[in-house]
């Protein structure tokens, strides 16, 4: 049975708090979270991870882990957070990894290549999913 990885995370969310303050920032974390969380099913696990960074796990291959974090990066951004300060259009990056059937493969691992492919993804621009493709020796 496959399983897929996806961590998210909220471009410049810094940025956020530094400009509107952290009242606002919480804000922001709960907004992406309720986003979220009206687009996942129950079979999906969604939490957050830490910081401005949620992580979904689920039961499907790769190419479903890609199309659900594309959906869910869209209605993110379709779906601006207004504040007593403003208008806060969010947006996010996010990385996929699949578990791979291997010696010595981790959740650790699959973790690590997750975070990989949401570096590259916030390296290219933000607001874009990156799938982890790399093939690592032990």
């Amino acid at each position: 049975m496959p399983f897929t990885t996806i961590l998210i995370d909220i471009d410049y969310f810094k940025k956020v708090n530094d400009t509107y303050g952290h009242d606002v920032g919480d804000q922001v974390l709960k907004h992406v979270a309720q986003v979220c969380q009206m687009q996942v099913g129950k079979d999906i696990l969604f939490a957050r991870y830490g910081g401005e960074e949620f992580i979904l796990a689920l039961k499907h291959n790769a190419s479903v882990g890609e199309s659900l974090a594309n959906q869910l990066r869209q209605q993110v951004e379709s779906q601006p957070l207004t504040t007593s300060e403003g208008v806060v259009a969010v947006t996010l990056s996010s990385g996929v990894a699949e578990a791979v059937k291997q010696p010595g493969e981790t959740l650790n691992h699959l973790l690590n290549k997750a975070d990989k492919a949401l570096y590259v993804a916030k390296r290219e621009g933000r607001n874009q999913v990156c799938v982890y493709a790399g093939v690592e020796n032990g």
